[in-house]
This record gives structure tokens, sequence and C-alpha cells, in this order.
């Protein structure tokens, strides 16, 4: 049965740092309110669409951990510390050879897709002078999205590599 077999969250809404497997059948999200049942999902939902705008449409501010960044913002600000975004979306049997390698933060030579919010280098010099703001807001604007599979290719929205039925019960 093709399936998701593990998601790896870093720095993502209340998460920072979250490696959740998955059963092959069934799998059910139990918690109190604000626990990140909702956030797990979300998660799933923007590595596997592919879609930039969808992520703007959201925003970045909305999807990176606060605590993270207002860490960040009390820090030296050194550029070689800014935070960073990762979704890993572990697949299982996927016969898609596309999916196969080991760019991933396990380095496991497996099936999988991930998402990248990372400062975007080529802006390097723009984001060095609003770090050195005394009122510094956060460089959301300066980061890449970045969509690959466990290949290293980059893949978008046009090409679903996992149709996900999630079933959704409120309390």
């Amino acid at each position: 049965m093709k399936s998701i077999e593990k998601i790896k969250l870093k720095n993502f809404k209340r998460f920072k740092t979250l490696e959740l497997e998955f059963n092959q059948e069934i799998n059910i999200l139990i918690g109190d309110n604000e626990s990140g049942k909702s956030s797990i999902l979300s998660a799933i939902n923007l590595v596997l669409s592919g879609s930039v705008n969808k992520i703007e449409s959201v925003g970045l501010e909305s999807l990176f951990n606060s605590e993270v960044i207002n860490n960040f913002l009390k820090s030296d600000k050194k550029i070689e510390e800014l935070p960073t975004l990762t979704i890993e979306v572990y697949l299982n049997e996927q016969n898609n050879e596309e999916l196969n390698g080991n760019s991933n933060s396990d380095k496991k030579m497996c099936d999988g897709l991930k998402l990248e919010c990372i400062p975007n280098d080529l802006l390097s010099k723009e984001i060095k002078e609003i770090l050195q703001q005394p009122e510094t807001i956060f460089p959301f604007e300066y980061y890449t999205i970045r969509f690959t599979t466990f290949q290293g290719d980059g893949f978008t929205g046009y090409r679903r590599y996992q149709n996900i039925f999630l079933l959704i019960i409120p309390k």
C-alpha cells in the first residue's frame, strides 16, 4: 500500500522539531486543542501540494515557529544563524525512482518529498543590512521556498506524487 511512512518537521508552527512515524493502515491524531494536530495535516498538505503560491498565500510568518524567530531577533542576528523551516515526508512503496534518494535529514535511501524555506543566498547583502538595523524585522521576504524529492530534484504541484485521503473528525 502506498502511504506516508514518517514526517519530520523543523521550525514549523508550534514545533521546533517533530518526528512522527505512521502506521500503514490507519492513523488517528488525538490531542487537546492547539496541540498541533491540524499543523501536522497542514504540513503534509503543503509538501504534497508542491505549490509556492500556497506557501506565499499563507505567509512564511505564520508557518515558522514564532519562538525560534523571536530568539533569533534577540540574538546577535548573524546571517549564518538565520532559522530555516523544513518539512520532510517519507513515503513507502512508491516504486518511483524520481522520489528515491538520500537528500533528507536521515541521509537514508528512501522515497520522499521535502519542503525547505531558507534564506536566499543571492540576497545575502540585503539580508545583512536588514539584520544590522536596531529595530530588525525578520526578513521573511528574502527567503526561498524550495520543493525537492529525496533524489534532490525540484518538483511543483503540476506533478502529483501522492494522493492522500484525510478524514478529520472534530471533537
